[in-house]
C-alpha cells in the first residue's frame, strides 16, 4: 500500500536550511546530508566520493590534482571537474600560485642544514659506461660550506648499499628539486668524496630523493620533467588516476543537487498523519472491487 503525502506536511529534509545543506555538501561530500539527518546517504557519499578521489590521488602518486591553466579562463578543464569535490581539491588554487613564484626553483646551493631520509642509487661515472651500484637507503645529513669563494656542501650518508651497511662522505655537485612541486618525493643528488680505491678519472654521485612536506606537495602542479617521469613509469594508470579524481568531482555535483532538492521519491518510511490515514481509507473505499463472474448468468442453449 503506497504512502499518501499530505500537502501541508513538510518532509524531514525540508526542515533544514537548503543553502547550508548545499554548501556543506559541496565542501565535504556527505556533510550536507549529515546536517539534514540523512545518515545513510551521508555515509554513502562520504566514503564513495572521497574514496574515489583519494584512490586516484594514491594511484597517481599525489600528482594528479592541480590547476595548471593554458587558457584565458584561469582554470584547466581537468581541474574544473576535480574542484567540484570540494575542500580536498581547493588547495590547488593556492598551490599553483606558490609553485609559480620566482623563488621556487631547483637549487644548486644549500642554504640551510638538511637532514632527511634518503632513497636512491650510488652512481660511479668514469672511463667507459656509467655504472649503477645498487640501491641506497638510509639518512643524509648536509651542511652548507663556503670555502675559497665557491659554494659547496659537506655531509654524510649513513645507511645501506644493497642491504649492507655503508657510510659515505659527501662533497660538492649538489642539486635539489624545487621546494614546492607535485609528488611527495623531492629529487636530490650530491657528489661523494673521492675514495682511495677509486679510479683517478672516476667520480661518484648519489642520486635519489628525500620526502617533500605535505604542505608543499599536496595539489601542487608538476613540472615537465615530473610529468614525463610519471607517464613513463605509470603509463595508462596515470590517466586512470586523473579520471578517477574527475569522476569524484562530477559525482559530488549529484550529491549537492540531492542535498538541495531532496530525494526524488522520499524516504519511503514517512509517518502517516490522521489526514493521510483518512485519505487512504477514502481512496480504498472508492476503488471498485475486482469483477467476479455473475451468479445465475444465462448461458446460451447448446445446439443439439
Amino acid at each position: 500500500m503506497g504512502v499518501v503525502q499530505s500537502a501541508e506536511r513538510r518532509r524531514p529534509w525540508e526542515e533544514k536550511n537548503v543553502v547550508v545543506a548545499g554548501v556543506l555538501a559541496y565542501l565535504i561530500p556527505g556533510a550536507g546530508h549529515l546536517y539534514q539527518g540523512r545518515l545513510f546517504k551521508a555515509a554513502i557519499y562520504f566514503f564513495c566520493i572521497l574514496g574515489t578521489f583519494f584512490g586516484g590521488m594514491k594511484l597517481g602518486e599525489g600528482a594528479v590534482v592541480y590547476n595548471s591553466p593554458n587558457n584565458k579562463l584561469g582554470v584547466s578543464l581537468q581541474f574544473l571537474a576535480q574542484v567540484c569535490v570540494g575542500l580536498p581539491a581547493l588547495p590547488a588554487v593556492q598551490q599553483a600560485k606558490r609553485a609559480g613564484a620566482p623563488n621556487n626553483q631547483p637549487m644548486h646551493e644549500l642554504r640551510h642544514p638538511l637532514a632527511a631520509p634518503f632513497t636512491g642509487q650510488l652512481v660511479t661515472s668514469g672511463p667507459g659506461d656509467e655504472i649503477h651500484f645498487g640501491a641506497l637507503e638510509g639518512r643524509i645529513e648536509l651542511q652548507p660550506a663556503n670555502e675559497s669563494g665557491f659554494a659547496d656542501v659537506r655531509g654524510k650518508f649513513t645507511g645501506t648499499l644493497d642491504g649492507k651497511p655503508v657510510d659515505l662522505d659527501l662533497s660538492g655537485g649538489f642539486l635539489i628539486d624545487r621546494p614546492i612541486g607535485a609528488g611527495f618525493q623531492r629529487k636530490l643528488s650530491c657528489g661523494v668524496a673521492r675514495g682511495t680505491d677509486l679510479h683517478p678519472l672516476a667520480s661518484q654521485t648519489i642520486r635519489g630523493s628525500i620526502p617533500r612536506s605535505l604542505i608543499d606537495a599536496y595539489a601542487a602542479p608538476p613540472d615537465a620533467a615530473t610529468l614525463h617521469d610519471l607517464h613513463g613509469r605509470l603509463g595508462k594508470f596515470y590517466d586512470l588516476a586523473i579520471a578517477l579524481t574527475m569522476i569524484a568531482g562530477l559525482l559530488n555535483i549529484l550529491a549537492v543537487w540531492d542535498a538541495i532538492e531532496g530525494p526524488a521519491y522520499g524516504f519511503g518510511d514517512e509517518v502517516l498523519t490522521a489526514d493521510d490515514e483518512a485519505a487512504q481509507v477514502t481512496a480504498s473505499a472508492s476503488k471498485p472491487s475486482d469483477p467476479s463472474p455473475a451468479t445465475g448468468a444465462a448461458t446460451a442453449p447448446a445446439r443439439r
